[in-house]
């Protein structure tokens, strides 16, 4: 089974969705990440008619201007509603969004608050500027994230670009790093640190349709793309592959 651990089959058209849908998705798991309460509300309909999808609730950074007081008791009446919400996530920080980060941690942390009252893994999104949120030689988001959480077993780090220094932190404490398309574009860094990861701490995705190639919008059926250039990366057969990331992704979201 091929596992995209993070996608957008909620952000995707009509035209896109049917198009997914018709092609036999027989072996695939889809984990469908949201970022409001519009996409949450869509991707749990898609769930109950799809097997292959599962959802995580999510509220990206930049849906942080439409927070409020409510928010989060709507998301757990939702949570309390759906037995087959797996985490939550997309959630985190990005020094691009509108709202300022002093804001976005506050409202990350609700969310972390929130996973962890519900026995529900995170996905988080961390785009920084490194130059600007590093202090002391940690990652801004692990200084938020230590505070609240003594082991990262139940959280995953999505759309892995990081640095090993980056890798080294998640994996010391048991998190998992998850590579998407943009390893196809080659970038040493993330190359380096895709082949170093330990393989019990690996997962792929599509970050489709967010997750461009050559300009041009993915869909989740380019997890096969993702799939084939890990394997051919770290060395490996793409089944050897696609089994261990089943059994991880299996581990973390705890889906039959």
């Amino acid at each position: 089974m091929l596992i995209d651990s993070h996608c957008h089959i909620n952000s995707l058209s009509r035209e896109e969705k049917e198009r997914l849908f018709e092609q036999d998705l027989t072996g695939y798991r889809f984990i469908d990440s949201t970022i409001d309460m519009e996409t949450t509300h869509n991707s749990l309909s898609m769930a109950q008619w799809y097997p292959y999808i599962a959802t995580a609730i999510g509220f990206h950074p930049f849906s942080c201007e439409q927070f409020n007081d409510g928010v989060i008791d709507e998301y757990q009446d939702i949570i309390d509603a759906n037995k087959k919400i797996i985490a939550v996530g997309e959630i985190g920080l990005d020094y691009k969004a509108v709202t300022p980060l002093q804001k976005q941690e506050e409202i990350f942390r609700k969310f972390v608050e929130l996973a962890y009252r519900n026995n529900l893994p995170i996905i988080i999104h961390n785009r920084f500027d490194q130059k600007l949120i590093y202090a002391d030689g940690v990652p801004y988001i692990f200084t938020i994230i230590n505070e609240m959480v003594s082991s990262y077993a139940n959280i995953m780090f999505h759309c892995f670009s990081y640095d090993r220094r980056f890798l080294d932190m998640v994996v010391e404490k048991g998190g998992y790093a998850s590579f998407s398309l943009n390893i196809l574009r080659g970038n040493p860094r993330t190359i380096e640190s895709l082949k170093h990861c330990p393989i019990d701490n690996l997962l792929l995705e599509t970050d489709s349709p967010y997750m461009k190639i050559k300009d041009q919008l993915s869909t989740p059926m380019d997890i096969t793309r993702v799939y084939d250039f890990a394997a051919f990366v770290r060395g490996v057969k793409r089944d050897e592959l696609a089994d261990a990331v089943c059994n991880n992704a299996q581990k973390l979201f705890k889906f039959q």
